[in-house]
This record gives structure tokens, sequence and C-alpha cells, in this order.
């Protein structure tokens, strides 16, 4: 038996799901922790052991994580939100003395991907195209642009600006602004070994989205996307899963943000036949043999999400 600890599944009902799908293959213990006792996540199976822990941006959480584990035998811990990830990546080290494997990138990594500008320097070093950021002072010359939170996440307080009128009286330092392309927009998942080396890439096209995330997508073939996606896993050596969202016109492709862990948009390469969460335990309990990713075939297919509802 492998006792393995999913923290802040929140809502994201479906990755349990996944978990549970693979518990007999696996033998594998599930353990949910989450700073809210009334989560989807705890009613998904009756197979997981669910736990309330403190908020992940409380100066005791780490030290909650170190005992929890020690108490119920953890062997490999999934962060599941960007809250707890820089905690644990700081941590690393300690928990992999010990002989527990955490799913998470090194805190270089972290930093550079929760802080767009961060971002954007890391993809101007690598030669990867990027949404142009515009300084305050020359906004009303570079029109339409797109503000954002330095640090922020899942489209909180973005806004687009296409007139001199709406431009802000004042520069608040914790936004910046960028050029807004009218175009397509995708999502990509980059799978890692646990060294950094790439293994897969998988492409959608988003046809729906609601508050940064991903509601309606279709996957499309990631043949003409695998170039970037091998720059990027190369150049940036991130751990497991990476959520990649780019534009695309047909010709130019540039890139926006880069998310180190299974985001929104995972379900829906996951539910084509790509199970990254399948080939992570794989590579921790050390098989010999990984089961092959499918060729892709364009089956045409629409994903969407739903929205379930549980009795607490």
């Amino acid at each position: 038996m492998m006792n393995i600890l999913l923290i802040n599944p929140g809502r994201r009902d479906y990755i349990v799901s996944y978990f549970t799908q693979l518990s007999s293959k696996f033998k594998l213990k599930i353990y949910l922790i989450d700073k809210d006792e009334f989560i989807p996540s705890f009613k998904v199976s009756k197979i997981t052991k669910n736990f309330v822990c403190p908020p992940a941006s409380r100066s005791h959480f780490s030290q909650f994580i170190k005992n929890f584990v020690k108490k119920h035998k953890i062997k490999v811990i999934f962060p599941l939100s960007e809250h707890e990830q820089k905690k644990l990546s700081k941590n690393k080290d300690f928990f992999e003395k010990r002989g527990i494997k955490v799913i998470v990138s090194n805190y270089k990594v972290i930093e550079t991907c929760s802080d767009k500008l961060k971002t954007y320097n890391f993809l101007r070093k690598q030669k990867i195209n990027y949404p142009k950021i515009t300084k305050f002072s020359n906004l009303k010359n570079n029109l339409p642009v797109i503000r954002k939170e330095i640090k922020g996440n899942s489209s909180r307080n973005q806004i687009i600006i296409k007139k001199k009128h709406d431009l802000p009286k004042k520069n608040e330092k914790k936004y910046l602004f960028q050029k807004y392309y009218n175009i397509q927009e995708y999502g990509m998942d980059i799978i890692n070994d646990l060294c950094g080396k790439f293994l897969h890439c998988s492409v959608r096209k988003k046809l729906q989205m609601r508050a940064g995330d991903t509601d309606k997508a279709k996957l499309v073939n990631p043949k003409k996307f695998l170039e970037l996606a091998k720059k990027i896993s190369l150049s940036l050596k991130h751990v497991g899963n990476l959520d990649v969202d780019f534009l695309h016109n047909g010709k130019i492709t540039y890139v926006l943000d880069l998310n180190p862990r299974f985001g929104g948009g995972y379900p829906f390469t996951h539910e084509f036949g790509y199970n990254y969460i399948e080939r992570i335990l794989e590579i921790v309990t050390k098989q010999k043999k990984f089961k092959k990713f499918k060729k892709f075939v364009d089956k045409q297919t629409t994903f969407s999400k739903g929205i379930s509802i549980y009795k607490h």
C-alpha cells in the first residue's frame, strides 16, 4: 500500500476521481487535505481520507504538512493549487531525505511562473514570443492593451483597455500592461519526469472560458507546437505537469502564462486519453515498462466541464 497526499483539491473533484481510478493498480491509500471542510473533492469517493488543514498562507502550514506526512506515513505529495507550491518547493529536500516524493518543481521555477514579469524575462531569454509589455506612460500609443496583476491568477482583475478614455488615472505597481491580441487562445500540458526531462505534450483549442478557466475545448494535433513544448521543457526543467496558455493565429505563437501544476485544462488532456497522473505514478513506483501514450488521432471531439452538487 502506498499512501499519497493531495493538497488543496478544492472544487477540482475530477482530479480526485482520476487518482481513485488508479487506486487498485498502484495500491493507493489517498489522503486529501484542504482548508475548507465543505469542498466537492471530499465527497468524490468513500475511499479517500479527508482532513482540514491551515491555509497555505499561514506560517504554520509547512510544519502542519511535515507532521501530517510523518503521522500518516505519506510517500508521495501532489500539490494541486498554486498556493502551497512555494512552501513545498522550499522544503523539498526535507521530504526527499525522508523518502517522500514531492511532485513540485524547484523554487526558482515556481518563482518564475508565479510572477508575470519573471515569466516575461524567462521567455525573452529563450527567444519565445510573448505579448509586448508596455510602460504606463506609453499606453495611449499602444492600445489595445490588457491589464494583469503581476502576481495574479485565474484572470483576477484583468481588463481589456481599447479606448484612451478607459485608461487608468494612476499607475499601480501590482499591474502590468501587455499588448492585446484578439486571436485564438490555446492551452498545452507538458509533462516532464521527476528530473525535468520532457516526456509528452498535449494541446487544446479553447472554445469557452470562465474566470480564466477552460470550460470547453477540443484537442488538436500537437505536432506544430512540439518544438515549442520541448524548448520550454528543456529550459524550464519543471517537474510533473506544466499548464501553458498561448495565442496562435496560424503563423505566430505568443505564450501568455506558465503554471507548473495540473491546471484547469488538464481534464481535456486526460479524457482524450493522455493519463499524465498514471505516468507520474509509474515513475514514482519505478515500473520498468510504461504504458505508451497513444498516437494523436483527430477525432474532432469537443469536451466540456459540468457542475456537480454534493451534500455535506
